[in-house]
């Protein structure tokens, strides 16, 4: 369980929503129209040449962004992401074989090797990632604007993808940072992409696989966001959530101050880190549920859109955890969440626990960019004491979701930075929750285990050893989530458990 109420919160005004405008603007100055010529080296269904294999990042040239699959292939794209990862990294097949020249025929698939680049309708409209190889709609050409001698196209060269069906120019809109569409009748500016990565041949270690996703919470309770931004080891995490998000009477979402947050974003971003506001958190439904429900909750979706476009935020975490608020309405908040947020590249993800699963529909549950399960908190200072967070409990929670039909890669083991201390806990206290850092304060061999049991007092947390093995079983899903990144020691140490998960993945 996590808890939001008890927080120091500061009431603000929330900034409008920031538009979107798909129009296009005449082209700038010394722009590269449609009639480039299109030298290949040979016709793409020419059955007597072998496609070559390139692994690439497409870096915006004006704002430097990079191209985004968003949920590494199966949804939207956009433009928006700071640092290549594997949603960020494309296999481009060189359907002509032999060397990458300006005008070969080519198309990109996404991370997950199963969906491909598109321009809907074979142009004049989006970008997405979900079309098949065969699709006419994902064959592009690539246009080499600047960089290599002759035709030639090699690794740091500016290009342009011209579709094939329509002529049109894949376009970064303002830039990057947004939406992306094939409406552009010429290269300009916002349709330049630098060319990253690898071409074939190339022995550097392949990406990333989807479980090195590290998923930390940071509430502000213990500590500002400015201060954090200064203090998180970044090197170590995917993504963090912010806790919490709750609304006022009006649905306007309040978290911190807005310096705080904008210190905490810029900083992750600068470390290519993701953040996402988290709604809502254990016992603070009472700030969300009223605001999705029928007659408030487009006017609500719009609020939290608009909140996460001025904080520059990279999409909204979920964290209702009150089966009894949830049900239709729920499942109807987060449809329109996700129908808002899909065309701006947010990805919209969940807590969950099977405990509170009965509170949303499968269809909701799968349809998350990816859920991470609260993996905790099987005893508290509600009960006796007791295993509160067991590898046993893991396993069984893992195979829960996957029975629920939830993909592998988009399942994410949630797993604790603290614990719960029964009998002789301090201050008088007989039951209390206490961070793992706070553990080891007073017993420094406590890394070493999961289950103290001496001076009076009774300690259930996880350890370095069970940490470690968690991390193992997460790699065979969607990756790692914490609660709470303000319950380890510094990442240096090695009873880091932050440290464990990374050097585990």
């Amino acid at each position: 369980m996590r808890f939001a109420l008890g927080t120091s919160l500061v009431l603000l005004p929330i900034a409008a929503a920031v538009g979107c405008s798909l129009d296009i603007p005449p082209p700038p100055a010394g722009t590269v129209d449609s009639g480039l010529p299109a030298t290949t080296d040979a016709a793409p269904d020419d059955p007597g040449h072998t496609p070559t294999i390139w692994t690439v990042n497409l870096r915006t040239e004006m704002s430097g962004t990079y191209l985004s699959a968003m949920n590494a292939g199966g949804g939207s794209v956009n433009a928006a992401a700071p640092a290549p990862r594997e949603w960020e990294t494309f296999q481009l097949i060189d359907e002509n074989g032999g060397q990458l020249v300006s005008g070969d025929a080519i198309r990109l698939r996404a991370f997950n090797q199963a969906s491909y680049l598109q321009a809907v309708n074979g142009g004049g409209g989006v970008v997405d990632a979900t079309s098949s190889e065969t699709s006419e709609a994902s064959g592009f050409e690539i246009v080499r604007i600047t960089g290599a001698g002759a035709g030639d196209v090699a690794i740091g060269d500016t290009v342009a993808l011209r579709t094939r069906l329509m002529r049109t120019y894949v376009s970064a809109q303002d830039g990057g940072g947004g939406a992306v569409t094939a409406t552009a009748t010429q290269a300009g500016t916002w349709e330049h992409f630098v060319l990253l990565g690898k071409a074939p041949g190339d022995t550097d270690p392949p990406p990333p696989a989807t479980g090195a996703r590290v998923v930390g919470y940071l509430p502000n309770w213990y500590g500002s966001y400015s201060d954090w931004s200064t203090r998180l080891d970044f090197s170590k995490l995917t993504q963090i959530n912010l806790a919490f998000a709750l609304g006022d009477d009006n649905g306007n979402l309040q978290l911190a101050p807005d310096d705080q947050v904008n210190a905490l974003v810029t900083a992750a971003h600068a470390h290519g880190v993701k953040v996402f506001p988290s709604l809502c958190g254990g016992g603070g439904d009472g700030r969300i549920a009223p605001h999705y429900q029928p007659g408030q909750v487009d006017d609500f979706v719009d609020k939290i859109i608009g909140y996460v476009q001025a904080h520059h935020m990279d999409g909204v975490d979920v964290d209702v955890e009150a089966p009894g608020r949830m049900g239709a309405a729920y499942d109807n908040f987060i449809a329109r969440l996700k129908a808002r947020a899909a065309p701006l590249g947010l990805p919209i993800t969940a807590a969950v626990a099977p405990w509170m699963q009965d509170g949303m529909s499968d269809a909701t549950l799968r349809s998350f960019d990816f859920i991470t399960v609260m993996s905790y908190d099987n005893a508290g200072t509600w009960t006796g004491a007791g295993e509160h967070s067991s590898y046993q409990q893991a396993v069984d929670a893992m195979d829960f979701y996957l029975a629920r039909g939830v993909a592998r890669d988009r399942i994410v083991l949630g797993v604790p930075f603290y614990g719960y201390c029964w009998g002789n806990c301090g201050n008088g206290q007989g039951s209390v929750y206490v961070l793992y850092k706070d553990i080891l304060a007073r017993f420094p061999d406590a890394s070493q285990s999961d289950w103290i049991d001496r001076e009076g007092a009774r300690f259930s947390y996880n350890g370095v050893a069970t940490m470690k093995a968690k991390t193992e079983l997460a790699r065979q899903y969607g990756g790692v989530m914490i609660w709470e990144l303000a319950g380890d020691v510094s990442s240096a140490s090695t009873q880091s458990l932050l440290g464990t998960i990374k050097s585990s993945l």
